[in-house]
C-alpha cells in the first residue's frame, strides 16, 4: 500500500516565471526530485500545476512512499517538501502552503 505526501500552494500570474527552467522555484523542485530517491521507502514524485484556474496557478508536489513508517520518517527529515519549500520565501508564503496525506486505494 502506498502513501502520498502532497504539498500545494498558489502562484499569482506574475509569479509564473518562477516555474521556467533555471528559475529559483524550478531549481528547488528539481533539487527535491533529485534527492528524495535517497530516502528509505521512496517510490516516486511529481510536480504539477493547474491550467484551468483563471486568476492563479495551483502548484502541487507529491511524493509517494512504500509504507506509513517511510512517510513518517520523511516528514521528519530535512528533505520534507514543506521544509524545503518554506525556505523559498518570499515567493511561497507559509500561510499558502497546504499539506495533505493520502493512502492509496487498492
Amino acid at each position: 500500500m502506498a502513501y502520498i505526501y502532497q504539498v500545494s500552494f498558489d502562484l499569482k500570474p506574475n509569479q509564473m516565471d518562477e516555474l521556467e527552467i533555471g528559475s529559483s522555484l524550478e531549481r528547488v523542485l528539481g533539487y527535491l526530485r533529485a534527492l528524495l530517491p535517497s530516502e528509505p521507502g521512496y517510490v516516486t514524485s511529481r510536480a504539477i500545476y493547474s491550467l484551468d484556474i483563471a486568476d492563479k496557478t495551483e502548484l502541487v508536489f507529491q511524493s509517494v512512499w512504500e509504507s506509513w513508517d517511510d512517510l513518517d520518517s520523511h516528514r521528519k527529515s530535512t528533505l520534507a517538501e514543506i521544509k524545503v519549500l518554506s525556505e523559498f520565501q518570499p515567493h511561497v508564503s507559509l500561510d499558502d502552503l497546504s499539506v495533505h496525506i493520502y493512502e492509496e486505494v487498492e
